[in-house]
């Protein structure tokens, strides 16, 4: 899908990710004329990627992250819904709640912190408890013997990326975004202290305001950004599986990787989290492996399954794990919203919002000066830390 634009636009959008798709329909929506500029097609770099999982995170966390979080989620069924009647096309959103397997003394500790915080859904729920093993597989029967519980997240979601990805465009265009694709963003057009637009691989385009939204690819925009804007890809890779009749339902959770089954019986298993991979997107060996043998493990039948495919995405990291979102110093007009890393999917629709409220009001009632670009970067990661 590729319309030009002529004209001056209010907002053009860099990036055309889930981040980018959903600020440009919600900017729209608000009256605005918007065009997104994406290198490729729209959501099939890291938004295609992922496995669609929407967790909350720890209660027992009360950073600014978390609160983004949460506060996003808290949209995510309206939203869902929004598109769906607006477009026919169904997200499959659906609250299936997690089971974060307990395997050794201090995951019992951190699950009961969980529990002793005491966060309910929205229907006055619990939102965690945890159960011993035998609860555990009495929930979900498929699951390996050999684990000591697991904490049950009632509130945990699931929705499929692809076609959530597909609503956006619909939407986008209904209400008047204007998407230029297979076109790059190669810098910035700054007049003293503010930008003006972008110059593109087919030429320049004005705006009063754009958005940065280029995922791994941010900071390759423009050479001023570097010192602003550090974001780096983080390889993930996936694999496919399927198998009928389904062997569970809820997210199967444990450290970085996960297990999803959706409705018709395929099987998302994932992710590596690989630091130093670049913009290199293919499976190995290593990779694969390390992934069908933690199906295995936690769900022994899965050994008879059927395997479809594997892929790869490159999640856009930062070094102290926080996203830049707000006004970039110095570059007026400018606004980041990017290395959102593992939070994009479920981190769009309160961004969004964000990003909306800032250019039509000026400010936002969220504190966002933990992820202000310019900031001083303490990493949380580091090549030798990961040795």
């Amino acid at each position: 899908m590729t319309t030009t634009n002529n004209n001056d636009d209010d907002v053009i959008v860099i990036g055309g990710g889930v981040i980018g798709c959903t600020t440009a329909y919600r900017l729209a929506q608000a009256g605005l004329t918007v065009t997104i500029v994406e290198r490729g097609d729209c959501g099939r770099e890291a938004s295609w990627a992922g496995a669609g999982i929407l967790i909350p995170g720890s209660v027992t966390r009360t950073n600014p992250l978390a609160t983004l979080r949460r506060e996003s989620l808290l949209r995510y069924g309206s939203f869902t819904s929004e598109l769906f009647e607006r477009t026919g096309i169904d997200p499959q959103y659906t609250v299936c709640g997690s089971l974060d397997l307990i395997t050794d003394d201090n995951q019992v500790a951190a699950a009961d912190r969980e529990v002793a915080a005491g966060r309910t859904t929205p229907d006055g729920q619990p939102a965690v408890q945890r159960l011993t093993a035998e609860e555990t597989r009495a929930l979900e029967p498929a699951l390996t013997d050999r684990l000591r519980g697991a904490l049950l997240i009632r509130d945990v979601a699931q929705v499929r990326n692809p076609r959530l990805m597909n609503a956006l465009c619909v939407a986008g265009t209904q209400v008047g975004v204007r998407f230029l694709t297979h076109t790059s963003v190669h810098d910035l057009i700054v007049e003293g202290e503010r930008v003006t637009g972008v110059q593109t691989s087919t030429g320049p385009l004005n705006a009063k305001h754009v958005v940065l939204a280029a995922g791994a690819w941010s900071t390759h925009v423009a050479a001023r950004l570097v010192g602003q804007i550090e974001v780096y890809p983080v390889r993930g890779q996936i694999v496919q599986l399927e198998k009928l009749p389904r062997p569970f339902t809820h997210v199967i959770d444990h450290g970085q990787c996960y297990l999803v089954c959706r409705r018709d019986g395929k099987i998302i298993v994932g992710a590596t989290e690989e630091h130093e991979s670049g913009y290199d997107k293919r499976n190995t060996a290593a990779g694969i492996s390390k992934l069908l043998k933690l199906a295995e493990r936690f769900v022994p039948s899965l050994k008879d399954a059927t395997l479809l495919r594997s892929w790869a995405g490159l999640r856009p990291g930062t070094i102290d794990r926080l996203p830049f979102l707000g006004p970039v110093p110095g570059l007026d007009g400018l606004l980041a919203a990017t290395g959102h890393f593992r939070g994009g999917l479920i981190l769009a629709p309160i961004t969004a919002e964000v990003i909306t409220q800032l250019i039509t009001e000026g400010k936002t009632r969220f504190d966002l000066d933990a992820f202000r670009p310019g900031r001083k970067l303490e990493a949380v990661w580091t090549p030798e830390s990961r040795r």
